[in-house]
């Protein structure tokens, strides 16, 4: 096979169910110059064999020993990519058919300066069995100073990203846990523009069940992490009223899918979640409001809420 344009890297781990309508989206793309990476994280299902049985020419399965994170496995398939773009979907989201061709459309009609494009997302709750349209507040150009606000768009599978833009800043940091992604487009847009599809070309779905919902320590560790490595620089840049700015947008993105599908556990962290809000002097008061029910009440309260409003 040539050389191909780009470079899809597929981390997975024990999506069996989901993995083939995700490849399904890159079958039916309009633009086909590209070989896919499907970094296996030591799945302990029938991922493998799924993929195998596909026996797809497009396809390389690779798979780590261990399990290791998002992270490590994003980066492990970079490091194999031979594309000149390096673009990245999760295995339980979806492109829509004409993504990569409008991407690699921007990326011709740009600068030598741009070094990755996103675009508008279809956000589907499976909780909820609700579909809504990110399509508002994305930029373009230079839009470093935008994410030391917090920016940032809701999901790598978003993004194609040059591989060479990609390499020189490392890849993703493997030490975080969490906020990988802002992290990542955070040292790229230090050098280069950023630009976005004017259209939907993803349906990013919220599953029941994945981590980000069900682990607060993991999230609230990652947090604080996140935030050491970053609090001086945006400091330096913003000052500390844009210290906390910065600070109460991640809150915000921390704490609102918990209490939105509170897991059963939650209870026992909600004073820490309490915490952050006040924290950062979050003005949300929806927010205080059902973290004052969940500790009074339980996780259940907010979907007993739910039914009633229904």
């Amino acid at each position: 096979m040539e050389t191909p344009l780009i470079s899809i890297i597929i981390p997975t781990y024990n999506r069996e169910k989901l993995i083939l309508n995700a490849l399904d989206s890159i079958f039916n793309q309009t633009f086909q110059d590209y070989e896919i990476l499907i970094i296996d994280d030591a799945s302990t299902d029938n991922t493998e064999q799924v993929i195998k049985e596909l026996n797809h020419p497009k396809i390389k399965y690779l798979k780590l020993e261990k399990n290791s994170g998002q992270c490590i496995a994003r980066n492990f398939g970079a490091k194999r990519a031979q594309g000149q773009f390096i673009a990245f979907l999760d295995s339980d989201d979806e492109w829509l058919p004409q993504k990569l061709e409008n991407q690699v459309r921007i990326f011709n009609e740009g600068s030598d300066r741009l070094g990755a494009v996103y675009g508008y997302s279809y956000q589907k709750d499976v909780i909820k069995d609700e579909t809504v349209l990110r399509d508002s507040g994305y930029f373009r150009g230079d839009i470093h100073g935008k994410m030391l606000t917090g920016f940032c768009p809701p999901t790598p599978s978003l993004f194609v990203v040059k591989r060479s833009a990609f390499e020189s800043v490392q890849g993703f940091d493997e030490a975080l846990i969490t906020f990988v992604d802002l992290d990542l487009w955070l040292r790229i847009s230090e050098k280069h523009d950023f630009d976005y599809v004017e259209e939907p070309i993803i349906t990013k779905f919220e599953q029941i069940g994945d981590q980000y919902i069900n682990n607060f320590d993991k999230r609230y560790r990652g947090y604080h992490l996140f935030m050491k490595k970053w609090s001086n620089y945006i400091t330096e840049k913003k000052g500390k009223k844009g210290l906390l700015i910065f600070k109460r947008s991640l809150v915000f993105k921390l704490v609102f899918p918990f209490l939105e599908h509170p897991p059963a556990d939650l209870r026992k962290n909600i004073t820490k979640l309490m915490g952050l809000l006040f924290q950062v002097r979050s003005t949300r008061m929806r927010l205080y409001i059902k973290s004052s029910l969940i500790l009074i009440f339980g996780p259940g309260i907010i979907l007993r809420l739910r039914k009633i409003r229904s």
